[in-house]
């Protein structure tokens, strides 16, 4: 019979799809915070988004992204994405964060950059003045003057500084080397890192594809020269290198007429049409804050909302793997047991596995089942220890004790010290008499009850058995009592529908 009523399940399927992968993060974030980056002490930022859910099937084209007055669990790091030592998840959220932070970095830039320029337009305008030359000497100082405001012209006029060099001056005019205001260097995730890898690879090999990669290679250093010539007029390929690459500059003996070491280029920066010589020819002097930012943020930030929306549950458990084993496993390592010698050994091999495991992009499902089973088993051994250490030690960690646990985990029998009178033969007691105190409260099942050995209790310390065995032992002369003694042995097995018997008899065959 076919019924057009929907399933439970197909109802919750659709709440999950519907459901925004952002928030089901900022809730692990509370809930888990070993889940990403558990090694990670420092504080994050949390993400607020403007819209509540992203469907898979609509692009985020438009977001807000707002930074939250409270700081989150100590969970993402702040600073670059880390491709060696952290998950791709966590790399995500880097970056997300990264994001936040150069939207603010650079919107306070502007809003600075604007009032210094305001000012400085002020300061011009109050101090020109218009006067008449007197005398051939005051002739000669406006036109030093003139020679000097000719270096600040429009077309020629320094920005983007940010401090001046404290030793190093312009080889050409001498005027002393500023620090340029550079743009950041861009973030990459690994997913980025492999993307780029591969562009690089499908480019070829001939003339085209190696101008091409060059240009792809010499962005930021072409951010680099463009802000330089804009904070230093008058600045050569020599004086940017000197501060950019000072191993590219080989000093020689003497100085120049303003005090500098002489030197030349090393011999790589004097090759014919060189990446850095062709760059530098076609920079320009613009500064920092006025050119095509290398890294958008709104871009990029708009990548890692798409990328987290776009993933199923199963995917984001898998972009979970290597935080939850890493966490499983710190935790394992924290166990320290005495009465497992051998568990820091196979932590390091487990260790090395899950190192292995970890370092491809693709995840290899097969791989962490092993290692989850190799956690399972030692997770095991050492609840047991903890189980045996808290009923039969307590707060014991003698070496007897600590003996006692290791051969008790072997599954041999052992012999409990001091007998039925020692600590731990009392707590096998103890325990074996609230079992069957806990076994009557449940069953209800008799009425009548022996009373203990010790008199002060109704239940038995041991539960009836369900067989009695017996051995006796002697040594006595056969067949005749003139005969040597020989040992004897007879065993006995008692249950409540048979019986058996074992005997072991030595005669002497010497002196009958």
């Amino acid at each position: 019979m076919i019924t057009n009523q929907r399933s439970e399940l197909d109802i919750g399927e659709d709440i999950l799809k519907q459901m925004s992968i952002i928030d089901c993060l900022l809730h692990l974030q509370l809930f888990a915070p070993s889940l990403v980056g558990l090694c990670k002490g420092r504080h994050g930022r949390r993400v607020h988004l403007s819209n509540g859910e992203f469907p898979s099937s609509k692009p985020a084209r438009v977001i807000v992204l707002e930074e939250s007055g409270s700081s989150p669990p100590k969970v993402i790091a702040p600073g670059f994405p880390d491709s060696v030592r952290t998950c791709l998840l966590h790399q995500k959220l880097q970056m997300m964060n990264c994001c936040i932070e150069r939207k603010k970095s650079r919107e306070d830039s502007i809003n600075r950059s604007q009032s210094v320029e305001y000012e400085d337009f002020e300061t011009e305008s109050e101090e020109e003045e218009f006067f008449e030359c007197t005398s051939e000497v005051q002739a000669e100082n406006v036109g030093t003057n003139a020679q000097i405001k000719a270096k600040h012209l429009l077309w020629n006029k320094p920005a983007g500084r940010l401090a001046k060099h404290p030793s190093l001056r312009l080889l050409q005019t001498g005027d002393p080397l500023y620090l340029p205001v550079t743009q950041e260097p861009v973030p990459k995730t690994e997913d980025q890192l492999e993307e780029d890898a591969e562009v690089m690879m499908q480019l070829g090999t001939d003339k085209y594809a190696s101008e091409m990669r060059a240009r792809m290679m010499s962005a930021s250093l072409l951010s680099d020269m463009e802000s330089f010539k804009a904070a230093n007029p008058g600045a050569i390929l020599e004086d940017f290198i000197r501060w950019y690459s000072p191993r590219d500059w080989i000093e020689d003996k003497g100085t120049n007429d303003w005090g500098q070491p002489n030197g030349h280029l090393s011999p790589r920066m004097l090759i014919p049409e060189n990446a850095w010589s062709t760059t530098w020819a076609s920079a320009q002097p613009v500064p920092a804050h006025r050119q095509k930012r290398l890294f958008d943020d709104t871009r990029e930030a708009e990548k890692v909302l798409h990328f987290l929306s776009s993933r199923r549950l199963g995917q984001v458990a898998r972009l979970l793997l290597p935080s939850l084993t890493h966490a499983a496993l710190y935790t394992l390592n924290l166990q320290k047991q005495e009465a497992l010698p051998n568990l820091p050994d196979v932590a390091q091999s487990i260790l090395n596995k899950l190192q292995y495991v970890t370092k491809p992009l693709h995840q290899k499902l097969q791989l962490y089942e092993e290692i989850t089973r190799d956690i399972e088993g030692v997770e095991a051994l050492v609840a047991q220890v903890n189980s045996l250490q808290l009923k039969l030690g307590g707060s014991d960690d003698s070496k007897e004790f600590t003996s006692f646990l290791i051969e008790l985990m072997r599954g041999k029998e052992v012999f409990v010290p001091d007998g039925p009178r020692g600590n731990i033969g009392a707590r096998i007691m103890t325990m074996f008499r609230d079992a069957q105190k806990a076994v009557h409260m449940m069953t209800s099942v008799g009425t009548s009850h022996e009373a203990d050995t010790n008199g002060d209790s109704k239940y038995k310390s041991f539960p009836e058995p369900s067989w009695k065995e017996f051995i006796l032992r002697a040594i006595t002369p056969r067949p005749s009592v003139a005969s040597t003694s020989q040992p004897q042995r007879m065993y006995a097995c008692l249950n409540r529908d048979s019986i058996r018997l074992a005997g072991s008899f030595s005669e002497d065959t010497v002196f009958l």
